[in-house]
């Protein structure tokens, strides 16, 4: 730790610290390296076992099972999310093929990366970080129908830059999963109206309060888990608003899926879901932060 206040031999530098100053200075040395080991942690675990999917998708066909749940599976996407999105489709079938995703860093697990590397689906990638668009964008070079921009989507850009992409006004699905304002992003979207919609929310969070984290928020991952996202609630009176029924919590609890209300009769009502990360039952450490109700 480069700024650590213990130094070799175990004396401490600098000197004029009190007894208390000093307990605080290596308290908050010990602090920083407790949380990255848990982040170390956090990114070995795992993620679940694809034989789970692989079993759920088995019995499906084995059994007859109808419901979105036993449709998840793993190919490319975090969770189950690849199987979903064959489930829907298959039901509403697809027009243009065409998908906007964001939050994707170097696409290698993503919602659409199944889509469009198998199934030949054209869209549009956007991610800010320079390094994961670097890597994004060299392994898409060969691709003309799919476009990459290193941009930051927000509430107040959202619209300008589907222009910018030339994204049309009616597509397949729209994929959002910037770790905070994804609500207010799909919020302020207007003139474009996908017919499947994959949000991310909070699932920790009650279901019934519509609660957000608050417009603007910026959140700073790499010290702390804050308060973030939207709850099952809120999403779900958003997508009412905007005319999209939600038709599915996955089991990890980390995405929603809403169809358009002129393709959602083939759908029944949801289960809504606590957090189940990993299919371990893992959340986000418990934190406060600045919120509204919407």
């Amino acid at each position: 730790m480069r700024d650590s206040p213990v130094a070799q031999g175990g004396t401490i530098q600098g000197g004029g610290h009190s007894g208390g100053e000093v307990r605080n200075l290596i308290r908050k040395a010990v602090s920083r390296v407790t949380r990255r080991i848990a982040r170390e942690v956090w990114r070995q675990e795992p993620p679940p076992a694809r034989s789970q999917y692989e079993a759920l998708s088995l019995l499906a066909m084995r059994y007859g099972f109808h419901s979105l749940s036993a449709a998840e599976l793993r190919v490319f996407s975090q969770n189950g999310e690849d199987g979903v999105l064959a489930e829907i489709f298959s039901k509403i079938g697809t027009t243009d093929r065409f998908f906007v995703e964001f939050g994707v860093q170097d696409g290698l697990e993503c919602n659409t990366r199944l889509l469009m590397e198998v199934l030949g689906w054209s869209g549009v990638y956007f991610e800010p970080d320079i390094d994961s668009f670097s890597r994004l964008s060299q392994r898409l070079q060969n691709r003309d129908d799919v476009l990459t921009l290193c941009e930051f989507v927000t509430p107040e850009n959202v619209n300008t830059l589907f222009a910018r992409a030339a994204v049309p006004a009616e597509f397949d699905l729209l994929s959002i999963d910037i770790d905070g304002q994804d609500y207010w992003v799909w919020e302020a979207l207007v003139g474009f109206r996908p017919r499947v919609v994959v949000v991310e929310y909070n699932a920790a969070l009650p279901v019934e309060p519509r609660v957000v984290e608050k417009k603007g928020a910026v959140q700073d991952r790499s010290t702390s888990f804050q308060f973030f996202g939207a709850s099952l609630g809120a999403m779900r009176a958003l997508g009412r608003r905007k005319g999209y029924k939600l038709v599915h919590a996955e089991l990890a609890g980390v995405n929603l899926f809403f169809v358009r209300d002129d393709l959602a009769v083939p759908f029944e009502t949801l289960l809504a879901r606590g957090s189940n990360h990993y299919l371990k039952g893992y959340t986000h450490p418990k934190a406060t932060g600045e919120t509204v109700e919407v």
